[in-house]
């Protein structure tokens, strides 16, 4: 009998211990089943459903997720007649023959020396839509018949967003062809409803990300929404309304930032053309519409976010994840047309005008050229010839996007191939091909020479994870503490501690909404970045920023790498003098310990050149270098710049890089040993990143809790220019530079009433930075002997005292109410 027990026992441990392997495997399989097919649990149950010949309505609704926007009504009246999409005014045409719009494009084009990529021919439905408005007989529309009965949509999901544009966009078009039976119009819509029905479930999971997939779906939603004739508030009308308030949250997004967060990669290939087609729809398709000038506006500044990130080397400069297409070949053209169309912007028109030039029938990709007669309005009268020069007057050389969120800004001595560019970000996190790269700036003259030395290769590689989304990559402030934690998930087997700024959302987002956005914004997620304080141009004299970077980083409120913080404050100004075409960077950073160490950083593709330059590892040509010189000099193609350090004034300068060096990285947060790594797996050096092999840190020799920096850059192009910039001590506090051709002081934050300041050199001008706003700023000799001069500080704070007298040598008082 024990041993009967016995064995009955080990039958039963042996039971479980099969049931749970089974259950083990059985969850294995579903999740590699979930990972092939890219579909929810949700949606996979209702596949098995369907196969099993079970799928009912209540089923469906049973093993749906909630609806998001169940309640919302439509926006605006649904436009009667077809199309919706584009080119509404073909309601008109006779529906024989050549439509009178294609036509009078076709004659537009030729009379304006225009390439007509439009293209008919045996293809997809794209190409057999386009033969068919092309010639506008039975001969193409047939064709096109037969295609579509054919089309098989594709399910989308979470990653794969599906096929179905392409079934709605062909409908709106056949819709036109008189001999469309009912039985095909009919057979059409359940299609594209279906289809629709599909989209809004993977929307309503909370997966799909705004700013990645989810723009996508929302505009593929909205494109088979508004071609559906509505049922007179039925179920179609309920899914119609939600559609367009989905699709309404991407434009949103796309007011919020003006820009794309993942990069302009990620926009231009993957979610531009969808969502400016589906914004075109909306235009188009809705009458009476309260948000057609919303959509309108975010259309018209992601289009000149594009022209402004275009730097003088006709490329764009990057920002996220980037990719190939930064140099506008294939994909840009046919966005900037829809937008320029949606529009009537003459800028973006000439804009593709422009693209046109530089890169002929390659600025459509060919598989899209089916599509040119109807993006591009040759009727648009462009501006600027073509040439980015010939935006000069025209547009301002400064601008900001997503003021408050993304904080995105491009500043340029002018429009000519041999300006000065500088871009500048010190925004918030949106998603996870973002990068943590609150206060770099990069700056173009002749050739890359401070760049963001970010690539993109393998996403969860250690290159990616632990280097180019990191702050080490970019041109901004290292805050050393040692023993930091930076392990946002299980991908990050090793923990780097950088230095930089907390990293949130490296692998996956799932942002929902604008809201959720901004609920997660000083809490939670604690998506919060850098803020701007101040942006501000003065024409041909100034460019302005100032930016709070201090929540970027771990502090004592909010700490995700230890406890206690690492900074108290880290704040960035920057001051561009096109006149002078000079770059000044003042930095002020408090750490939490005076033992944290800070540094300064600039990225570079060759070796910066210092004096007196001490090996510290490696080779003088591939190591780590250190001196105590306060200049460096950068060159690269025809571009040099100049870099003068100020403060700190005991401040070291080190020199990193090289083949060994590229991307090295102290990975315990203390360089007091340089033991770091060169984290070169899943690196990628393709061509259009602006590959840097060299960085400059700029670091105080003495550990304290409280420094400035104060850096001078100067580019110039062919030959590199004097250097002619001191440093000026104000009275208090206070910091300031002097060049051959200005003065500008910086205030402390918290000087009141007056400062007082030796001038070494004779000076033109001198500019006053953080003053109260529209205060009243007066200049005068401390002995208060001659005249006074007298001006209004500007909204950012800034006063500039200049007029046809010099400003001489000697002890001015600056006095202010």
């Amino acid at each position: 009998m024990r041993v009967l027990r016995a064995l009955a026992k080990l039958a039963q441990y042996y039971l479980i211990g099969i049931g749970l392997l089974a259950h083990v495997a059985l969850a294995i399989a579903l999740w590699q089943v979930l990972a092939q097919s890219q579909l929810t649990v949700r949606q996979l149950l209702v596949k098995v459903a369907e196969k099993a010949g079970i799928a009912s309505p209540t089923l469906v609704s049973w093993v749906s997720p909630a609806p998001r926007y169940a309640d919302v009504r439509f926006e605006g009246r649904l436009r009667a007649s077809h199309p919706r999409i584009l080119l509404p005014e073909l309601a008109q045409w006779s529906r024989v023959g050549t439509p009178p719009l294609m036509a009078e494009r076709a004659a537009l084009y030729k009379q304006r020396g225009m390439d007509d990529m439009s293209t008919c021919g045996p293809g997809d439905i794209l190409g057999l839509t386009t033969c068919w408005l092309l010639y506008g007989e039975a001969e193409q529309a047939e064709p096109l018949l037969r295609a579509l009965r054919a089309f098989v949509v594709e399910t989308p999901t979470v990653n794969g967003y599906g096929n179905a544009w392409q079934l709605a966009f062909a409908y709106d078009f056949i819709r036109l062809y008189p001999a469309l039976s009912p039985i095909d119009r009919a057979q059409f819509e359940a299609r594209i409803e279906e289809a629709l029905r599909e989209t809004l479930r993977v929307l309503d999971e909370s997966s799909a990300s705004l700013w990645h997939g989810r723009s996508s779906l929302a505009a593929i939603a909205w494109l088979c929404a508004v071609v559906l004739d509505p049922d007179n508030n039925g179920p179609r009308a309920a899914l119609q309304a939600r559609a367009q308030r989905h699709f309404l949250e991407t434009i949103a997004a796309l007011e919020l930032t003006e820009g794309w967060p993942e990069g302009y990669n990620y926009w231009i290939q993957e979610r531009a053309f969808l969502v400016v087609l589906a914004a075109s729809a909306y235009l188009n398709g809705v009458e009476d519409s309260r948000q057609a000038a919303r959509v309108r506006n975010a259309l018209r500044r992601v289009g000149y976010w594009t022209v402004y990130a275009t730097r003088p080397d006709q490329r764009i400069e990057g920002l996220g994840d980037e990719g190939s297409r930064v140099d506008l070949k294939d994909e840009t053209r046919r966005v900037i047309d829809l937008i320029a169309q949606a529009t009537r912007d003459p800028v973006l028109a000439g804009y593709s005008r422009y693209l046109e030039r530089l890169h002929g029938r390659e600025s459509y990709y060919r598989d899209y050229r089916w599509g040119f007669a109807l993006f591009n309005d040759p009727r648009l009268e462009p501006i600027g010839g073509g040439r980015l020069e010939g935006f000069q007057g025209l547009l301002p050389t400064a601008e900001l996007f997503g003021r408050d969120s993304l904080n995105l800004a491009y500043l340029r001595s002018d429009w000519s191939a041999d300006a000065t560019f500088i871009s500048f970000r010190a925004g918030g996190l949106f998603t996870h091909h973002g990068h943590y790269d609150a206060g770099h700036f990069s700056l173009y003259k002749g050739a890359p020479l401070a760049i963001n030395s970010s690539v993109y290769g393998d996403f969860f590689g250690p290159n990616r994870l632990n280097y180019s989304i990191r702050s080490i990559a970019k041109n901004t402030l290292l805050i050393l503490r040692p023993g930091e934690t930076v392990r946002p998930n299980r991908f990050f087997s090793n923990n780097v501690a950088d230095g930089g700024q907390r990293v949130v959302l490296p692998t996956g987002s799932a942002i929902g909404s604008v809201a959720d956005w901004l609920a997660n914004r000083s809490r939670g997620l604690y998506l919060q970045g850098g803020q701007v304080q101040h942006f501000e141009q003065q024409s041909g004299d100034y460019a302005y920023i100032a930016a709070d970077l201090t929540d970027a980083y771990n502090t004592p409120a909010h700490d995700e790498g230890g406890r206690g913080g690492k900074v108290e404050r880290v704040l960035r100004q920057l001051l561009y003098l096109p006149g002078e075409d000079r770059l000044l960077v003042r930095d002020r950073v408090r750490a939490v310990q005076a033992a944290y160490v800070k540094k300064w950083l600039l990225h570079t593709v060759g070796q910066p050149q210092v004096a007196d330059a001490q090996l510290l590892r490696g080779d003088p040509d591939n190591g780590i270098l250190q001196s105590r010189a306060a200049v460096a000099q950068v060159h690269n193609g025809r571009g040099w710049l100049q870099i003068q350090r100020l403060l700190p004034e005991d401040a070291l300068i080190r020199v990193v890089g090289g083949r060994d060096y590229q991307y090295y990285v102290e990975a315990d947060g203390d360089d007091t040993r340089l033991d770091g790594l060169n984290i070169m797996e899943g690196s990628n050096l393709k061509p259009w990143f602006d590959v840097g092999f060299w960085r400059l840190e700029i670091q105080p020799a003495a550990p304290r809790q409280d420094d400035t920096f104060l850096v001078v850059l100067t580019p110039s192009v062919d030959a590199p220019r004097p250097l002619l910039a001191l440093p000026l001590t104000l009275e208090p506090r206070g910091d300031g530079v002097v060049t051959d051709a200005s003065a500008t002081l910086f205030l402390a934050d918290d000087a009141s009433g007056e400062v007082r300041l030796k001038l070494p050199v004779a000076s033109g001008t001198l500019r006053v930075i953080g003053l109260p706003p529209l205060a009243r700023a007066t200049l005068q000799a401390e002995t208060d002997t001659g005249p006074a001069r007298t001006v209004t500080a500007s909204a950012a704070g800034v006063a500039v005292f200049s007029g046809p007298l010099s400003i001489a040598p000697g002890r001015w008082r600056v006095r202010w109410q």
